[in-house]
Protein backbone atom coordinates (compact mmCIF):
# COMPACT_ATOMS: atom_id res chain seq x y z
CA UNK A 1 0.00 0.00 0.00
CA UNK A 2 1.04 3.58 -0.60
CA UNK A 3 1.15 5.41 2.78
CA UNK A 4 -1.69 7.86 3.27
CA UNK A 5 -0.70 11.49 3.68
CA UNK A 6 -1.07 13.38 6.93
CA UNK A 7 -4.38 15.15 6.39
CA UNK A 8 -4.43 17.50 9.39
CA UNK A 9 -4.46 21.25 8.79
CA UNK A 10 -1.01 22.67 8.13
CA UNK A 11 0.20 25.56 10.26
CA UNK A 12 1.61 27.22 7.15
CA UNK A 13 -0.12 28.41 3.98
CA UNK A 14 1.78 26.77 1.18
CA UNK A 15 2.34 28.90 -1.91
CA UNK A 16 0.74 27.79 -5.20
CA UNK A 17 2.99 27.81 -8.27
CA UNK A 18 2.64 26.32 -11.73
CA UNK A 19 5.65 24.31 -12.90
CA UNK A 20 7.06 25.12 -16.34
CA UNK A 21 4.59 23.86 -18.93
CA UNK A 22 4.83 21.95 -21.18
CA UNK A 23 7.82 19.95 -19.91
CA UNK A 24 10.64 19.08 -22.34
CA UNK A 25 9.64 16.38 -24.80
CA UNK A 26 5.88 16.70 -24.13
CA UNK A 27 3.71 17.32 -27.20
CA UNK A 28 0.37 19.01 -26.53
CA UNK A 29 -2.71 18.31 -28.61
CA UNK A 30 -4.54 21.46 -27.53
CA UNK A 31 -7.60 19.41 -26.52
CA UNK A 32 -9.94 21.08 -24.03
CA UNK A 33 -9.62 18.45 -21.29
CA UNK A 34 -5.90 17.79 -21.67
CA UNK A 35 -4.34 17.42 -18.24
CA UNK A 36 -1.61 19.62 -16.83
CA UNK A 37 0.42 19.54 -13.58
CA UNK A 38 -0.97 20.35 -10.17
CA UNK A 39 -0.94 23.87 -8.81
CA UNK A 40 2.17 23.48 -6.70
CA UNK A 41 5.32 21.45 -6.37
CA UNK A 42 5.99 18.70 -3.84
CA UNK A 43 8.28 19.90 -1.01
CA UNK A 44 10.52 17.30 0.66
CA UNK A 45 12.92 17.52 3.61
CA UNK A 46 15.23 14.51 3.83
CA UNK A 47 17.85 13.35 6.28
CA UNK A 48 20.94 13.73 4.11
CA UNK A 49 22.42 10.31 4.89
CA UNK A 50 19.35 8.65 3.33
CA UNK A 51 20.03 10.12 -0.12
CA UNK A 52 22.53 8.59 -2.54
CA UNK A 53 25.62 10.23 -3.97
CA UNK A 54 25.67 11.17 -7.63
CA UNK A 55 28.21 8.43 -8.40
CA UNK A 56 26.11 5.59 -6.91
CA UNK A 57 25.36 3.25 -9.82
CA UNK A 58 23.24 0.70 -7.91
CA UNK A 59 19.48 0.36 -8.35
CA UNK A 60 18.51 0.62 -4.69
CA UNK A 61 15.50 2.33 -3.13
CA UNK A 62 17.89 5.04 -1.94
CA UNK A 63 19.12 5.73 -5.48
CA UNK A 64 15.61 5.65 -6.97
CA UNK A 65 14.30 8.10 -4.37
CA UNK A 66 17.26 10.43 -4.86
CA UNK A 67 16.67 10.37 -8.61
CA UNK A 68 12.95 11.10 -8.31
CA UNK A 69 13.70 14.05 -6.02
CA UNK A 70 15.70 15.72 -8.82
CA UNK A 71 12.49 16.12 -10.84
CA UNK A 72 11.65 19.78 -11.56
CA UNK A 73 8.21 19.33 -9.95
CA UNK A 74 9.91 18.56 -6.60
CA UNK A 75 11.73 20.84 -4.16
CA UNK A 76 14.12 18.98 -1.87
CA UNK A 77 16.13 20.17 1.12
CA UNK A 78 18.72 18.05 2.90
CA UNK A 79 19.17 18.11 6.67
CA UNK A 80 21.67 16.91 9.27
CA UNK A 81 21.65 17.47 13.01
CA UNK A 82 25.25 18.72 12.75
CA UNK A 83 24.53 20.90 9.74
CA UNK A 84 25.93 20.50 6.20
CA UNK A 85 29.37 18.87 5.82
CA UNK A 86 32.20 21.39 6.17
CA UNK A 87 33.57 20.70 2.68
CA UNK A 88 30.43 21.89 0.87
CA UNK A 89 30.68 25.33 -0.77
CA UNK A 90 28.83 28.18 0.90
CA UNK A 91 27.37 31.33 -0.61
CA UNK A 92 27.37 34.61 1.28
CA UNK A 93 24.45 37.03 1.26
CA UNK A 94 24.50 40.47 2.88
CA UNK A 95 27.41 42.55 4.07
CA UNK A 96 26.55 43.05 7.74
CA UNK A 97 27.26 40.80 10.69
CA UNK A 98 23.71 39.57 10.25
CA UNK A 99 24.44 38.38 6.69
CA UNK A 100 23.85 34.83 5.52
CA UNK A 101 26.38 32.15 4.65
CA UNK A 102 24.38 29.18 3.31
CA UNK A 103 24.80 25.88 1.50
CA UNK A 104 22.40 25.58 -1.42
CA UNK A 105 19.86 22.75 -1.06
CA UNK A 106 20.20 22.48 2.73
CA UNK A 107 18.04 23.54 5.67
CA UNK A 108 20.28 24.67 8.53
CA UNK A 109 19.28 24.83 12.19
CA UNK A 110 21.12 27.54 14.13
CA UNK A 111 22.11 27.48 17.84
CA UNK A 112 19.47 28.82 20.25
CA UNK A 113 19.43 32.49 21.22
CA UNK A 114 18.96 33.73 24.78
CA UNK A 115 15.22 32.96 24.59
CA UNK A 116 15.83 29.41 23.35
CA UNK A 117 14.59 30.20 19.82
CA UNK A 118 16.57 28.59 17.00
CA UNK A 119 16.74 30.00 13.49
CA UNK A 120 16.14 27.84 10.41
CA UNK A 121 17.69 29.15 7.19
CA UNK A 122 17.60 27.85 3.63
CA UNK A 123 17.68 28.97 0.01
CA UNK A 124 14.82 28.62 -2.46
CA UNK A 125 16.38 29.59 -5.77
CA UNK A 126 17.79 33.05 -5.04
CA UNK A 127 15.37 33.71 -2.17
CA UNK A 128 16.61 33.41 1.41
CA UNK A 129 14.22 32.04 4.04
CA UNK A 130 14.92 32.82 7.68
CA UNK A 131 12.45 31.13 10.03
CA UNK A 132 12.47 29.81 13.57
CA UNK A 133 11.59 26.87 15.78
CA UNK A 134 10.88 27.47 19.42
CA UNK A 135 11.99 24.06 20.63
CA UNK A 136 9.59 23.68 23.58
CA UNK A 137 8.23 20.37 22.26
CA UNK A 138 11.72 19.13 21.47
CA UNK A 139 12.88 19.97 24.99
CA UNK A 140 10.00 17.94 26.45
CA UNK A 141 11.19 14.94 24.45
CA UNK A 142 14.23 14.74 26.71
CA UNK A 143 12.14 13.44 29.57
CA UNK A 144 9.90 11.12 27.54
CA UNK A 145 10.01 7.37 27.92
CA UNK A 146 11.10 5.66 24.70
CA UNK A 147 12.14 2.33 23.25
CA UNK A 148 14.38 4.13 20.74
CA UNK A 149 18.07 4.52 21.59
CA UNK A 150 17.94 2.30 24.66
CA UNK A 151 21.48 1.17 23.90
CA UNK A 152 22.68 4.77 24.50
CA UNK A 153 23.52 6.32 27.84
CA UNK A 154 20.60 8.25 29.36
CA UNK A 155 21.97 11.69 28.49
CA UNK A 156 22.79 10.62 24.93
CA UNK A 157 19.28 9.14 24.56
CA UNK A 158 17.66 12.38 25.72
CA UNK A 159 19.89 14.40 23.39
CA UNK A 160 18.96 12.28 20.38
CA UNK A 161 15.23 12.39 21.10
CA UNK A 162 15.45 16.17 21.27
CA UNK A 163 17.38 16.29 17.97
CA UNK A 164 14.77 14.04 16.33
CA UNK A 165 11.89 16.26 17.37
CA UNK A 166 13.80 19.38 16.32
CA UNK A 167 14.26 17.81 12.86
CA UNK A 168 10.49 17.25 12.61
CA UNK A 169 9.88 20.87 13.63
CA UNK A 170 12.32 21.99 10.92
CA UNK A 171 10.28 20.00 8.39
CA UNK A 172 7.21 21.93 9.49
CA UNK A 173 8.72 25.41 9.27
CA UNK A 174 10.24 24.80 5.81
CA UNK A 175 6.70 23.86 4.69
CA UNK A 176 7.63 20.30 3.72
CA UNK A 177 4.90 17.94 2.54
CA UNK A 178 7.11 14.94 3.34
CA UNK A 179 9.98 14.42 5.79
CA UNK A 180 12.14 11.43 4.80
CA UNK A 181 13.77 9.93 7.88
CA UNK A 182 14.51 6.65 9.63
CA UNK A 183 14.62 8.19 13.14
CA UNK A 184 12.92 5.51 15.30
CA UNK A 185 11.72 7.92 17.98
CA UNK A 186 9.47 9.79 15.52
CA UNK A 187 7.73 6.57 14.46
CA UNK A 188 6.90 5.37 17.97
CA UNK A 189 5.06 8.56 18.98
CA UNK A 190 1.27 8.21 19.01
CA UNK A 191 0.42 11.92 18.92
CA UNK A 192 1.33 13.86 15.74
CA UNK A 193 4.56 15.82 16.16
CA UNK A 194 3.95 18.01 13.11
CA UNK A 195 0.96 19.40 11.29
CA UNK A 196 0.70 19.08 7.52
CA UNK A 197 3.92 17.02 7.23
CA UNK A 198 3.92 13.29 6.39
CA UNK A 199 6.86 11.56 8.09
CA UNK A 200 8.08 8.64 5.93
CA UNK A 201 10.79 6.05 5.87
CA UNK A 202 12.73 5.70 2.62
CA UNK A 203 10.51 3.00 1.08
CA UNK A 204 7.33 4.88 2.03
CA UNK A 205 8.69 8.18 0.68
CA UNK A 206 9.57 6.46 -2.60
CA UNK A 207 5.93 5.35 -2.93
CA UNK A 208 4.52 8.81 -2.08
CA UNK A 209 6.88 10.75 -4.38
CA UNK A 210 6.27 8.33 -7.25
CA UNK A 211 2.49 8.63 -6.78
CA UNK A 212 2.79 12.43 -6.87
CA UNK A 213 4.78 12.31 -10.12
CA UNK A 214 2.34 9.85 -11.72
CA UNK A 215 -0.43 12.25 -10.77
CA UNK A 216 1.42 14.87 -12.84
CA UNK A 217 1.59 12.39 -15.76
CA UNK A 218 5.27 11.72 -15.18
CA UNK A 219 5.76 7.95 -15.46
CA UNK A 220 9.35 7.16 -14.49
CA UNK A 221 10.29 3.50 -15.02
CA UNK A 222 13.55 3.81 -13.09
CA UNK A 223 16.19 6.46 -12.59
CA UNK A 224 19.77 6.98 -11.47
CA UNK A 225 20.67 9.31 -8.60
CA UNK A 226 20.99 12.21 -11.04
CA UNK A 227 17.45 11.63 -12.35
CA UNK A 228 18.48 10.09 -15.68
CA UNK A 229 16.37 7.14 -16.78
CA UNK A 230 13.55 6.03 -19.08
CA UNK A 231 9.97 7.27 -18.98
CA UNK A 232 6.81 5.66 -20.35
CA UNK A 233 3.35 6.77 -21.34
CA UNK A 234 0.57 6.17 -18.83
CA UNK A 235 -0.88 2.83 -19.94
CA UNK A 236 2.49 1.31 -20.85
CA UNK A 237 3.70 2.16 -17.35
CA UNK A 238 0.85 0.29 -15.67
CA UNK A 239 1.12 -2.62 -18.13
CA UNK A 240 4.78 -3.01 -17.21
CA UNK A 241 3.79 -2.87 -13.54
CA UNK A 242 1.18 -5.58 -14.03
CA UNK A 243 3.69 -7.81 -15.78
CA UNK A 244 6.16 -7.30 -12.93
CA UNK A 245 3.48 -8.55 -10.51
CA UNK A 246 2.84 -11.62 -12.71
CA UNK A 247 6.40 -13.00 -13.08
CA UNK A 248 5.23 -16.41 -14.35
CA UNK A 249 2.71 -15.05 -16.82
CA UNK A 250 4.76 -16.53 -19.69
CA UNK A 251 3.59 -19.99 -18.53
CA UNK A 252 0.06 -19.08 -19.61
CA UNK A 253 1.30 -18.91 -23.20
CA UNK A 254 2.89 -22.34 -22.79
CA UNK A 255 -0.40 -23.67 -21.39
CA UNK A 256 -2.42 -22.29 -24.32
CA UNK A 257 -0.19 -24.16 -26.76
CA UNK A 258 -0.99 -27.48 -25.06
CA UNK A 259 -4.73 -27.54 -25.78
CA UNK A 260 -5.91 -29.14 -29.02
CA UNK A 261 -8.99 -27.08 -29.86
CA UNK A 262 -8.39 -23.82 -31.76
CA UNK A 263 -11.51 -22.40 -30.15
CA UNK A 264 -10.16 -23.23 -26.69
CA UNK A 265 -6.80 -21.69 -27.61
CA UNK A 266 -8.57 -18.49 -28.63
CA UNK A 267 -10.62 -18.47 -25.42
CA UNK A 268 -7.49 -19.01 -23.33
CA UNK A 269 -5.77 -16.13 -25.14
CA UNK A 270 -8.73 -13.88 -24.34
CA UNK A 271 -8.72 -14.97 -20.67
CA UNK A 272 -4.99 -14.44 -20.22
CA UNK A 273 -5.30 -10.99 -21.80
CA UNK A 274 -8.25 -10.27 -19.48
CA UNK A 275 -6.13 -11.10 -16.43
CA UNK A 276 -3.27 -8.84 -17.56
CA UNK A 277 -5.54 -5.96 -18.54
CA UNK A 278 -7.54 -6.09 -15.31
CA UNK A 279 -4.42 -6.07 -13.17
CA UNK A 280 -3.21 -3.12 -15.27
CA UNK A 281 -6.48 -1.26 -14.68
CA UNK A 282 -6.43 -2.14 -10.98
CA UNK A 283 -2.99 -0.54 -10.56
CA UNK A 284 -4.25 2.63 -12.19
CA UNK A 285 -7.38 2.58 -9.98
CA UNK A 286 -5.23 2.07 -6.90
CA UNK A 287 -3.48 5.36 -7.69
CA UNK A 288 -6.87 7.08 -8.07
CA UNK A 289 -7.96 5.65 -4.71
CA UNK A 290 -4.82 6.88 -2.96
CA UNK A 291 -5.14 10.34 -4.49
CA UNK A 292 -8.69 10.62 -3.13
CA UNK A 293 -7.64 9.14 0.22
CA UNK A 294 -4.81 11.69 0.51
CA UNK A 295 -7.19 14.64 0.22
CA UNK A 296 -8.69 16.39 3.25
CA UNK A 297 -11.56 14.11 4.21
CA UNK A 298 -14.50 16.25 3.19
CA UNK A 299 -17.62 14.55 1.93
CA UNK A 300 -16.89 14.78 -1.80
CA UNK A 301 -13.39 13.32 -1.33
CA UNK A 302 -14.76 10.47 0.81
CA UNK A 303 -17.47 9.62 -1.75
CA UNK A 304 -14.90 9.62 -4.55
CA UNK A 305 -12.64 7.35 -2.49
CA UNK A 306 -15.46 4.83 -1.93
CA UNK A 307 -16.34 4.78 -5.66
CA UNK A 308 -12.69 4.06 -6.50
CA UNK A 309 -12.58 1.31 -3.86
CA UNK A 310 -15.72 -0.39 -5.21
CA UNK A 311 -14.37 -0.33 -8.76
CA UNK A 312 -10.97 -1.58 -7.65
CA UNK A 313 -12.43 -4.55 -5.76
CA UNK A 314 -14.64 -5.60 -8.69
CA UNK A 315 -11.76 -5.33 -11.16
CA UNK A 316 -9.38 -7.37 -9.01
CA UNK A 317 -11.95 -10.10 -8.36
CA UNK A 318 -12.71 -10.29 -12.08
CA UNK A 319 -9.00 -10.93 -12.70
CA UNK A 320 -9.08 -13.78 -10.17
CA UNK A 321 -12.19 -15.24 -11.83
CA UNK A 322 -10.53 -15.05 -15.26
CA UNK A 323 -7.61 -17.09 -13.93
CA UNK A 324 -10.02 -19.77 -12.63
CA UNK A 325 -11.80 -19.96 -15.99
CA UNK A 326 -8.40 -20.35 -17.70
CA UNK A 327 -7.45 -23.25 -15.41
CA UNK A 328 -10.84 -24.90 -15.93
CA UNK A 329 -10.28 -25.07 -19.71
CA UNK A 330 -6.59 -25.94 -19.45
CA UNK A 331 -7.29 -28.94 -17.19
CA UNK A 332 -10.04 -30.18 -19.49
CA UNK A 333 -12.81 -29.91 -16.90
CA UNK A 334 -16.42 -30.28 -18.14
CA UNK A 335 -17.60 -27.48 -20.41
CA UNK A 336 -21.06 -27.44 -18.80
CA UNK A 337 -19.48 -26.67 -15.40
CA UNK A 338 -17.34 -23.75 -16.62
CA UNK A 339 -19.69 -21.22 -15.02
CA UNK A 340 -18.81 -22.72 -11.61
CA UNK A 341 -15.09 -22.02 -11.99
CA UNK A 342 -13.87 -19.95 -9.03
CA UNK A 343 -11.04 -20.36 -6.51
CA UNK A 344 -13.48 -19.48 -3.71
CA UNK A 345 -15.79 -22.40 -4.58
CA UNK A 346 -14.67 -25.48 -2.65
CA UNK A 347 -16.48 -28.09 -4.84
CA UNK A 348 -14.74 -26.66 -7.92
CA UNK A 349 -11.41 -26.63 -6.08
CA UNK A 350 -11.90 -30.31 -5.23
CA UNK A 351 -12.42 -31.03 -8.93
CA UNK A 352 -9.17 -29.16 -9.72
CA UNK A 353 -7.38 -31.28 -7.08
CA UNK A 354 -8.36 -34.41 -9.01
CA UNK A 355 -6.37 -33.10 -11.99
CA UNK A 356 -3.58 -31.14 -10.26
CA UNK A 357 -3.29 -31.59 -6.48
CA UNK A 358 -0.36 -29.15 -6.12
CA UNK A 359 -2.32 -26.37 -7.80
CA UNK A 360 -5.38 -26.92 -5.59
CA UNK A 361 -3.25 -26.92 -2.41
CA UNK A 362 -2.26 -23.28 -3.10
CA UNK A 363 -5.82 -22.19 -2.28
CA UNK A 364 -6.60 -24.62 0.55
CA UNK A 365 -8.31 -22.92 3.55
CA UNK A 366 -5.76 -21.30 5.83
CA UNK A 367 -3.07 -20.73 3.21
CA UNK A 368 -1.81 -17.19 2.52
CA UNK A 369 -3.48 -17.11 -0.91
CA UNK A 370 -6.79 -18.33 0.50
CA UNK A 371 -6.66 -15.66 3.22
CA UNK A 372 -5.91 -12.97 0.65
CA UNK A 373 -8.79 -14.18 -1.50
CA UNK A 374 -11.11 -14.09 1.56
CA UNK A 375 -10.31 -10.40 2.06
CA UNK A 376 -10.87 -9.57 -1.60
CA UNK A 377 -14.05 -11.60 -2.18
CA UNK A 378 -15.81 -10.55 1.04
CA UNK A 379 -15.16 -6.88 0.33
CA UNK A 380 -16.13 -7.30 -3.33
CA UNK A 381 -19.35 -9.08 -2.34
CA UNK A 382 -20.64 -5.81 -0.90
CA UNK A 383 -21.57 -4.84 -4.49
CA UNK A 384 -24.49 -7.28 -4.07
CA UNK A 385 -25.81 -5.64 -0.88
CA UNK A 386 -25.15 -2.54 1.27
CA UNK A 387 -22.37 -0.30 -0.01
CA UNK A 388 -19.12 0.04 1.90
CA UNK A 389 -19.46 3.12 4.10
CA UNK A 390 -17.11 5.61 5.71
CA UNK A 391 -18.05 7.50 8.87
CA UNK A 392 -16.84 11.08 9.33
CA UNK A 393 -14.81 11.58 12.53
CA UNK A 394 -13.17 14.70 14.01
CA UNK A 395 -10.20 14.40 16.40
CA UNK A 396 -8.47 17.68 17.33
CA UNK A 397 -7.11 19.09 14.04
CA UNK A 398 -7.67 15.84 12.14
CA UNK A 399 -10.85 15.08 10.25
CA UNK A 400 -10.95 11.49 9.09
CA UNK A 401 -13.38 8.99 7.56
CA UNK A 402 -12.62 5.40 8.61
CA UNK A 403 -14.01 2.76 6.26
CA UNK A 404 -16.60 0.47 7.87
CA UNK A 405 -16.27 -3.24 7.10
CA UNK A 406 -19.42 -5.32 6.38
CA UNK A 407 -20.69 -6.38 9.81
CA UNK A 408 -21.31 -10.09 9.06
CA UNK A 409 -17.83 -10.54 7.51
CA UNK A 410 -15.84 -8.12 9.65
CA UNK A 411 -14.17 -10.68 11.90
CA UNK A 412 -13.23 -13.00 8.99
CA UNK A 413 -11.66 -10.09 7.12
CA UNK A 414 -9.72 -8.89 10.18
CA UNK A 415 -8.53 -12.42 11.01
CA UNK A 416 -7.35 -12.89 7.43
CA UNK A 417 -5.54 -9.53 7.48
CA UNK A 418 -3.79 -10.52 10.71
CA UNK A 419 -2.82 -13.90 9.26
CA UNK A 420 -1.17 -12.45 6.14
Amino acid sequence: MIPNLTRDMSLVQRTPEWPVWPPPGRWLSGALFEARPALRKLVVLADADLLAGGDDSTLSQQVLLTGLLTHPYVKVLRYRDEGPPADLPRRSYGQSAAGYNLVEGWAELRPPNNDGVRGVQYLDGSRIHDKAVYGAGAARARGAGSVAYRDHAWEATADQRERDLLAAEVAQVVEADVFVTERPYLFELRAPVTQGVTICRTAEALAVVALYLRSQHEFVLWCAADGAGPRANEWLYYQIGAMALLPEFWRWSVGRAQVQSEQDQETLADLSNALWQRITRALRMRDSFHRAYGLPQRRDAVRTMLVELDTLLVTLMSAVDASAAFVHILLGLPVKQRHRAGWQHHPWLATVAGKDAALARLLEPGTALARTLDILRLLRNTVHKEVIRATMRQRAFIRDAPITLPKEDEQTILDSMDAV
